[in-house]
């Protein structure tokens, strides 16, 4: 059950307040414990760059620009869809932007709830978090890019993933599209319960996933109860025969062998799941496993906030705040 909680801040102290405090468009700092509030679509750069590692930033739904990240923040969104039982809309980043996190630091990265349809390019990351997140694509800043242990849980990737050579994925109940390696070798993809519509990484394993992609595996890869869709004489060169090869074009699937939309939501028939069960004896694809795909953020969400048209006679204005949370 969603419980609602409201905040009434009727004590902020008025200096000067441009036009766009008036804004639905809200981004809240929390430094030490610590709130900061900023308006308008400029409100995530205002934020972070008044933050340091391990603050957290959360954002209203709508339209905020971007910017790079150099700092291992908790950016959290209202979510990346529209939410019908929380009344909210996605929260988008509307502008391309760099991830660079030095791999030292004690604290990690993490973003949850966000929508991009631009490019992100990671120069080095370690160990980040990435929940109930959109990207159109997430590619290398350079040749020399780090990307290390970093973990998606509930994500899509609409168009591409690109993972630099040395680097290391998990997807766990994930929609990925195009994922590559930038070194066959050493670029290690984990997807467990996802829909992937590339099935010859190397080095990597798939587990209770929907593969979308003639071609054949290769024998370097581990593949366990994957539904994959593959017409022509392939093979998935896997040396246990866990998985179920069925024709793209088989009127059963025909409706996963579809290009990316948002709108689609994987969801499978009873002749789909009746073609294979996981490992766990659960179904495979996104909706299975022990955390099926659940595209509402955990965190708070800002459904809701009004700002008074002026202050009082002594200096003080009215904000109100309304906050659901899914716990």
């Amino acid at each position: 059950m969603r419980k609602k909680i409201f905040f009434a801040l009727l004590s902020v102290v008025c200096f000067s307040w441009r036009a766009s405090a008036q804004s639905s468009l809200l981004a809240t700092l929390n430094h030490e414990g610590t709130i900061s509030t900023y308006y308008g679509s400029s409100a995530l750069q205002e934020a972070y760059h008044a933050a340091d590692h391990g603050d957290v930033i959360t954002l209203s739904s709508g339209s905020f620009l971007g910017t790079d990240i150099q700092k291992a923040i908790t950016l959290r969104g209202a979510g990346m869809t529209v939410d019908t039982v929380a009344h909210t809309e996605p929260t988008v980043i509307s502008t391309n932007f760099t991830i660079d996190v030095s791999d030292t630091l004690s604290h990690r990265l993490t973003l949850e709830g966000i929508y991009s349809n631009q490019t992100v390019r990671v120069s080095t990351l370690k160990n980040a978090m990435f929940l109930k997140c959109r990207f159109k694509e997430i590619n290398t800043y350079s040749s020399n890019s780090t990307m290390k242990d970093l973990n998606f849980i509930h994500c899509r990737i609409a168009e591409r993933f690109y993972l630099a050579a040395n680097g290391s994925a998990s997807f766990l109940n994930c929609v990925v599209m195009n994922p590559y390696q930038g070194n066959s070798n050493n670029s290690v993809f984990s997807f467990t319960n996802c829909y992937v519509n590339k099935v010859d990484i190397s080095y990597s394993e798939y587990k209770n996933c929907i593969i979308n992609n003639t071609y054949s595996g290769t024998s370097t890869t581990t593949y366990y109860n994957n539904l994959w869709l593959c017409n022509g004489g392939y093979s998935l060169n896997s040396p246990n025969n866990t998985n179920v090869k069925i024709s793209e074009t088989d009127e059963r699937v025909s409706f996963l062998n579809v290009d990316y939309n948002d709108d689609n939501d994987y969801q499978l028939t009873d002749a789909v799941r009746a073609l294979i069960k996981g490992t766990d004896g659960t179904e495979v694809g996104i909706y299975g496993g022990s955390l099926p795909y659940d595209p509402t953020p955990t965190n708070p969400q800002i459904t809701k906030f009004n700002v008074a048209a002026k202050s009082t006679a002594d200096g003080k204005l009215s904000v109100d705040i309304e906050v659901n949370s899914a716990n």
